[in-house]
């Protein structure tokens, strides 16, 4: 998954450096943001990731900021399916003559209660992030992946100001997917599209369903309603799968892909002075290949 989101940053063009914002460009909006995720894939061990920073965004309007540094965290759409491209987010950006400078978020950390008594507090180290397209770039803050001994219910936050926890919250519950095309998901699998694709999801309420070719910048997102029933069906139109097979990754007979399942909270906690947007998300992938 790593090598995946690192493959659509550095296809967005990236040297290596950080970011410099222009001297006369002024700062529109500050932001802090911290990212949770579990990996729950297969018969692994589940693992942790965790991802802060401090993000200054200059230009006419608000960004996905956590969408931008972190594409698998990219806002899903409010109802539907729809197409997303790194490369088009980051030009787009730029076009705007809009600009992110990050700042690795220090200090925080996240805790995992009785669930893993093993695991000691998990607090993430400054990375520099490689400049993207010239318009994102900086340091961020980083630990993962982690491996957990088993799934925790609930995860602990912690400020660098405070060796108690000041938030407790909970880690949502990962959708299943139950079927591909009427038939059950198997690693490997030979998909046809030519019909688009009809995906049957188990506590389906308020999941994300993610199509990604590997190595590729582009995805297919699509959202479940939070009012759905427990057992939902997903479709995805050919008309927005042909994007997805005519991608680096794609062969004659097909395009390797990984097709994503995740549910995720989004709330707001007082981690820094002006409180900081948290992100706990669960989720699963398995690996397919997609046919024309």
């Amino acid at each position: 998954m790593a090598a995946l989101v690192a493959a659509g940053l550095l296809a967005a063009g990236c040297d290596g450096g950080g970011h410099t914002p222009d001297a006369q460009t002024a700062i529109s909006a500050t932001s802090a943001e911290l990212s949770i995720r579990f990996d729950v894939t297969g018969e692994k061990p589940p693992t942790v990731s965790v991802l802060g920073f401090r993000a200054a965004t200059s230009g006419p309007d608000g960004e996905d900021v956590l969408g931008l540094v972190d594409p698998l965290s990219a806002a899903a759409p409010d109802q539907g399916c729809a197409l997303r491209d790194v490369d088009e987010a980051t030009s787009a950006l730029g076009a705007r003559g809009s600009s992110i400078d990050l700042e690795e978020l220090s200090g925080v950390g996240v805790g995992f209660g009785a669930s893993d008594p093993t695991l000691p507090l998990v607090r993430p180290f400054p990375r520099v992030f490689p400049d993207v397209a010239g318009v994102v770039g900086g340091v961020v803050a980083e630990a993962g992946p982690q491996p957990l001994a088993t799934m925790p219910e609930h995860v602990n936050l912690y400020s660098a100001d405070s060796e108690l926890a000041i938030a407790e919250l909970s880690v949502p519950a990962l959708p299943h997917l139950t079927t591909i095309n009427g038939v059950a998901p198997t690693a490997g699998a030979r998909v046809e599209t030519g019909a688009g694709l009809a995906l049957s999801l188990g506590a389906a309420a308020g999941a994300i369903v993610e199509l990604r070719p590997f190595g590729a910048t582009v995805a297919v997102t699509c959202t479940v309603p939070t009012n759905a029933s427990t057992e939902a069906i997903v479709v995805i139109p050919r008309a927005l799968l042909v994007h997805l097979l005519h991608t680096r990754s794609g062969a004659p007979n097909g395009v390797a892909a990984s097709i994503e399942v995740a549910r995720r909270i989004r709330v707001r906690e007082p981690l820094t002075a002006g409180g900081a947007r948290v992100s706990v998300e669960v989720r699963s992938a398995l690996a397919l290949e997609l046919r024309p």
